[in-house]
């Protein structure tokens, strides 16, 4: 899903894009540029090697291998914002991906095992007010609500309550920024290509669903 939104931002507007800078942040390494590569060539009518460095010229892409270095990371963009006003998508994969780290660092304290990660959230809260960004981030679904839900016949669950089973785990500093939260699943059979999405807004409680499947030329939906 990060490829097809990527993709949709940098590809150009003759092209059905959206014409604009992406600031990508992979903390967990699994960016593949030949991946977004295939996407934007099914995209594009008439793909070529020019055109394809004119998307990716609007892609910076960083990566982070701790919680601090994300810290610095962040510190360090004011500048690249004030000088490309087109930047408008910032993209973090994943957040989480320092939580188990963060916290055997910080021992028995709950403050020090959420320290680095709150000045993360209040300082990504700060940019995405200040030069007016949309922030996409990826978490991993670690953490389940305990109940007897798992009881609770199948049948008797509201259609699209997909993020029911969702707890939030991250310090309360980035529950405070959240302001959508969408819920990937794959559908029943192990081996379907089918996903489906909850997409929910926090401050409404209104919910969409939708379904889609993941080609070679990208994300499809049904």
């Amino acid at each position: 899903m990060l490829y097809h939104l990527t993709a949709r931002c940098i590809l150009p507007k003759s092209e059905g894009g959206l014409q604009i800078e992406v600031l990508f942040i992979d903390t967990d390494y699994h960016f593949d540029m030949l991946r977004l590569v295939t996407v934007l060539e099914h995209r594009l009518s008439r793909s070529s090697e020019e055109t394809i460095k004119l998307c990716l010229g609007r892609l910076f892409l960083a990566y982070c291998s701790s919680s601090l270095q994300l810290l610095l990371t962040l510190h360090s963009l004011e500048a690249l914002f004030c000088s490309h006003p087109s930047l408008c998508l910032l993209i973090v994969d994943s957040l989480s991906a320092f939580y188990w780290t963060d916290r055997a660092s910080g021992g028995e304290s709950v403050a020090l095992q959420e320290s680095t990660l709150k000045k993360c959230s209040q300082l990504l809260e700060r940019l995405v007010t200040e030069y007016r960004l949309v922030l996409f981030t990826t978490t991993q679904s670690l953490m389940q609500k305990a109940s007897d839900s798992a009881e609770q016949p199948a049948s008797s669950k509201l259609p699209g309550d997909g993020d029911t089973d969702y707890r939030a785990y991250l310090c309360k500093a980035w529950q405070k920024v959240v302001k959508h939260r969408v819920i990937f699943s794959r559908e029943d059979e192990a081996k379907s290509s089918r996903f489906s999405l909850v997409s929910r807004h926090l401050k409404s409680n209104s919910l969409k669903k939708h379904a889609f499947m993941i080609r070679e030329s990208g994300v499809e939906f049904c």
